[in-house]
């Protein structure tokens, strides 16, 4: 699961004709907010047009409108094709959601000849509704890779405005952001991305949020803007210090397997120190 994707809206044949070029992680190709109203249909003709040259030279997911609406069924049609790596349903309220979703993209598969379960679902969550029912939603379906979460409709639905004045950080934001890390463990998904920032702009507010996210357990975060990548890529790799710290934890254990526990730098290390030093040797491709 790759840590950052670039939204990019399927209504604009530029900006799609862009993903070629941009060296962006992975990409969020959308169908929901990004499109406005009017425009769904020829968002997704243009998609089924230019689905084929994209999805196998670059890494897409597409961002289907909410099941319950009008254009869930026509926007997966549309998207679903060899190379997709997975749909991104908004606005899940319920295991149900995703369970139908399920279904739907195995009809899709069967027809087009794709391996059975091959396409991923990644599910957003952003209302109360939703963050209360995350306890049946991770585990809706074996094709949920991670859950997303939208801070500004959450906010929204809390009565909050969005972004928070002066970057302050809601506390029941953070409330819900946590649900989602430590449900997303405990059902074995990937760590949950968080939602684009709004300050579309300004670079230090987009990192300000991303170390929050990320100090939180999120695993990634959404961007709007490709000037928003290197600056999550930053928040998200495992720094210097941390790979350096690292490789001395498992050179000392390869060295010294019979012990337990040993100290390095002042500190003791054991077993869940020594796992966390493989992770992060793991996140940094080493």
């Amino acid at each position: 699961m790759s840590k950052i994707l670039l939204f990019v809206p399927a209504s604009d044949e530029r900006k799609l004709g862009k993903v070629l070029s941009l060296s962006a992680p992975a990409f969020l190709l959308d169908l929901e907010d990004g499109v406005a109203e009017g425009h769904k249909e020829a968002a997704r003709t243009l998609l089924r047009r230019l689905a084929p040259d994209l999805y196998g030279r670059k890494p897409c997911w597409v961002r289907v409108n909410p099941l319950d609406g009008e254009h869930f069924y026509a926007d997966v049609e549309a998207a679903l094709w060899p190379g997709l790596l997975g749909i991104n349903l908004p606005k899940v309220e319920s295991a149900l959601h995703l369970q139908i979703a399920d279904w739907y993209l195995s009809q899709l598969e069967r027809e087009r000849g794709l391996p059975p379960g091959s396409v991923r679902l990644m599910a957003t969550v952003e209302s109360a509704r939703g963050v209360e029912a995350l306890g049946e939603i991770a585990w809706a379906t074996r094709r949920l890779e991670c859950l997303c979460f939208g801070n500004a409709d959450y906010s929204r639905d809390l009565g909050l405005d969005w972004p928070a004045p002066e970057g302050a950080a809601y506390p029941a934001l953070t409330a819900a952001k946590v649900r989602l890390v430590q449900i997303s463990a405990a059902a074995g998904l990937e760590p949950p991305h968080d939602g684009a920032s709004a300050e579309f702009g300004d670079l230090e507010a987009v990192e300000r949020e991303a170390q929050a996210a990320k100090q939180l357990g999120f695993g990634g975060k959404h961007a709007i803007h490709p000037a928003q990548i290197p600056v999550l890529e930053r928040v998200f790799r495992p720094t210097q210090a941390q790979v350096a710290w690292a490789e001395r934890v498992l050179a000392y254990h390869a060295l010294h397997p019979e012990q337990g526990a040993f100290q390095l730098d002042g500190r003791m290390v054991d077993a869940p120190v020594i796992a966390r030093a493989r992770q992060i040797l793991e996140e940094a491709g080493r």
